[in-house]
């Protein structure tokens, strides 16, 4: 946790697991299929709210395949600086972008978006590429929210997505191509909530400090509010030992560095009726911060301030906590992929 809290920093962690492929039977064209790894990696609890049951990700991700490229790459050192360098080298691959549809995001806290292993067969069933991704470090981002018309009248809804994920299969330099791939079987890591929590405060000034949990505390300095504007200033001490901070947008995790016990994943302002004003859109909204202290103990400042016509009045101030943080594989097949002529 250390020195990342500081503000905007993402601290969230997934262990990449490396889990060999069976050479199943092909699919039917256009089969589309998630598959959970049933356990979460090594031991880790299992969510709170339901002792008996892991997060499967086939109750929340879709995947299909997006686009399919044939690449060349070439790979030329600089002889004084690396003397020892390989000769110049080119190198060929098959490239499929799949895309992750997020249809249930309830415990989903980021994924990470390099695939940990990668296996390509082809139209007679034979496995054409292979590949594993890097254990010595891994990096997870949270989801993004979108907004598209995906209502029966074209009305525009909030949602969440993941970036492209790139599945890239080198080849040999002399190899034949097939036709189609039958199966392209991947695997990534997510992370979840094992308990999630959220703590409200009133969207008013208060010389009073505020426990979130323990180690963490937050006080309402400023917050001026007006018919469809806001302005806030909060101060937050914190215990970097026992809760970290994923309001940013990237984490690296290092080896077998683990994630957070606690940790603040999201801070919002909430309307009369509850909901967020951020989230109901057509604003204006801005936020940024500052932070003092040690690598331990930190006093961090958030300024923020907010408008949007329809969106109600601002009345809360909503702190959402996630415990129990564990790591989760998942694994996608996608069948009957056509490659591109050349």
């Amino acid at each position: 946790m250390r020195s990342r809290i500081l503000a905007s920093l993402i601290v969230i962690a997934l262990c990449a697991c490396v889990t060999a492929f069976e050479q199943a039977a092909r699919l039917s064209p256009g089969a589309i299929l998630v598959v959970s790894s049933g356990e979460p990696n090594d031991g880790a609890p299992v969510p709170a709210q339901d002792p008996n049951k892991t997060w499967d990700p086939a109750e929340h991700l879709v995947a299909d395949w997006d686009s399919v490229a044939v690449n060349i790459g070439s790979l030329l050192m600089n002889p004084r600086r690396h003397p020892d360098g390989e000769s110049p080298s080119t190198q060929w691959f098959l490239s499929v972008t799949s895309v992750v549809d997020i249809i249930d995001s309830n415990g989903l806290i980021a994924y990470s978006p390099a695939p940990t292993s990668v296996v390509a067969l082809d139209q007679d069933g034979h496995a054409v590429s292979r590949t594993t991704g890097s254990l010595s470090v891994r990096m997870y981002e949270r989801p993004d929210y979108v907004n598209g018309p995906v209502g029966p009248n074209g009305e525009w809804v909030s949602g969440l997505t993941m970036n492209h994920i790139s599945l890239k299969l080198p080849m040999e330099p002399n190899a034949v191509y097939p036709e189609a791939l039958s199966r392209v079987e991947w695997t990534m890591n997510v992370l979840v909530a094992g308990e999630l929590k959220t703590i409200d405060i009133p969207f008013e000034p208060n010389e009073t400090w505020v426990e979130l949990t323990p180690g963490m505390e937050a006080q309402v300095e400023q917050a001026i509010v007006e018919e469809g504007k806001y302005q806030y200033r909060i101060k937050e001490k914190c215990d970097a030992t026992k809760v970290d901070y994923l309001l940013g947008g990237i984490l690296h995790l290092w080896n077998d560095e683990q994630p957070p016990a606690v940790a603040v994943w999201r801070r919002d302002v909430l309307n009369a009726e509850g909901r967020s004003i951020r989230d109901l859109g057509g604003g204006n909204f801005s936020s940024g911060g500052s932070g003092s202290g040690s690598n331990t103990q930190m006093i961090l400042t958030t300024n923020g301030t907010g408008s949007c016509d329809a969106c109600g009045t601002a009345t809360t101030i909503r702190y959402t906590l996630v415990f129990g943080m564990y790591e989760q594989e998942a694994r996608f097949v996608l069948a009957d992929i056509p490659v591109p002529q050349f």
